[in-house]
């Protein structure tokens, strides 16, 4: 029953958004009575976070399917941007929450953006720890590296999904900003 709130919830906040739904809405749609909901969740906040944590970890997944893929390393770090980026895209949600982050609208928001943070640091260290070692890359201190990388992508989300028409346009975009990450500005 857990999980059945979790995904028609989830619809209902992607629809309508976390404000204009309702506990009412979310029992609607499972057919149940309101009160069948508290006992498995407090409030609509405390099932917006399990919402939000659910979808944190789609994200997670489809990038650890990147980091532990067969490509080479560069490959495998194109593939992991795009794939963060594609993902992020598609869960409303989470895409909702990272946009009203700059205004501190989620309290709950702080804890699992400091625990995705560290999950992603340790996917970019893992890669360019690989990198390292197949001579693909050249880091000096691969743990600042993947910070500074998961700080620039991060940074790099609004501007993305702003820009994005289409999805070769998002592809020419990602491109771009792989060169500026592995190549820099400097003229060789």
């Amino acid at each position: 029953m857990r999980v059945a709130i979790i995904e028609a919830a989830r619809e209902l906040f992607a629809k309508f958004g976390y404000k204009k739904t309702t506990m009412e809405d979310i029992a609607h749609a499972l057919r149940k009575g309101k009160s069948s909901l508290y006992y498995y969740f407090k409030n609509k906040e405390e099932i917006f976070q399990a919402v939000i944590e659910q979808e944190k970890d789609i994200l997670f997944t489809e990038l650890n399917k990147v980091v532990d893929s067969d490509l080479s390393p560069k490959d495998k770090f194109k593939e992991y941007v795009i794939t963060r980026m594609k993902t992020i895209h598609m869960l409303e949600n989470y895409m909702k929450v990272l946009k009203d982050d700059a205004l501190g609208v989620y309290d709950f928001f702080d804890k699992l953006r400091g625990k995705g943070e560290a999950e992603e640091a340790a996917l970019l260290t893992k890669m360019l720890e690989e990198g390292q070692k197949d001579n693909s890359f050249q880091v000096k201190n691969i743990h600042m590296a993947a910070v500074a990388i998961a700080i620039a992508l991060k940074g790099l989300e609004g501007p993305l999904f702003q820009s994005m028409d289409n999805f070769d346009d998002f592809k020419i975009q990602i491109d771009n900003i792989l060169n500026i990450l592995f190549f820099g500005i400097v003229k060789r």
